[in-house]
């Protein structure tokens, strides 16, 4: 099963100010091979993650498709950047997508050092794309613990409050020239068959929306 984990939002703040002006929000920790650096804000479903750039030497040298797109967008100013889903078979997943024609990144280990010093480990999973103002292709991510592992942690160590319990991201809307399209795109990439502009996930709801503007991206997050 595919459901959303997270939304990424490209910032040029540090995570000591997301922290001070989001409510709920807290410092979540550095990339260092990739030269960022995130705060995130939890939901009962997921999280906003607000990544910036920590060291701007080592981004520009990273081989890593996120950090790309970051440095990307940020030509133009802070926005809202791609979106991430989550998986339990992220091999499983590569294969089905090389399958179908699909050109991935393989399997990438990636880790991130916390306030605290600890060491939280996933696995990514990127479809080939060049960077551009087209609408970047979501990519995907499986944890090394269960959704309800990484929660129960995160209450414990009190990253996870009853405020951020009571959120949940509802919606997420793309601004694309030809919603159609990128739904039915989407939807062979998520293995979900679609017939209309939204595509209906277990814990949220994808809307793609016609524009006219050159840049395509996520556009707006609502969090209920």
């Amino acid at each position: 099963m595919i459901e959303l984990d997270h939304v990424v939002f490209f910032s040029k703040q540090s995570p000591k100010e997301h922290v001070r002006n989001n409510k709920g929000t807290s410092i979540g920790g550095r990339h260092k091979s990739w030269g960022t650096v995130n705060a995130l804000t939890y939901t009962r479903n997921g999280y906003i993650e607000y990544l910036s750039v920590e060291q701007m030497d080592i981004a520009k040298q990273a081989n890593h498709p996120l950090t790309k797109l970051l440095l990307h967008d940020l030509e133009n100013g802070e926005g809202w950047g791609t979106i991430c889903f989550r998986t339990e078979n992220i091999e499983a997943l590569n294969r089905r997508l090389k399958n179908e024609g699909w050109t991935t990144s393989g399997v990438l280990n990636a880790e991130r050092e916390t306030s605290t010093g600890f060491i939280r480990k996933w696995r990514m999973l990127f479809i080939e794309q060049t960077v551009s103002d087209e609408l970047p292709l979501p990519f995907f991510i499986e944890w090394n613990e269960s959704f309800e592992e990484r929660m129960q942690s995160l209450r414990e160590d009190g990253t996870l409050k009853d405020y951020n319990e009571q959120l949940q991201i509802s919606r997420c809307e793309f601004l694309v020239k030809h919603p159609q399209n990128q739904v039915k795109k989407w939807g062979s990439l998520l293995g979900i068959e679609t017939s209309n502009d939204t595509i209906t996930l277990v814990n949220t709801d994808l809307v793609f929306l016609k524009s006219t503007q050159e840049k395509e991206r996520l556009s707006h997050v609502e969090i209920n």
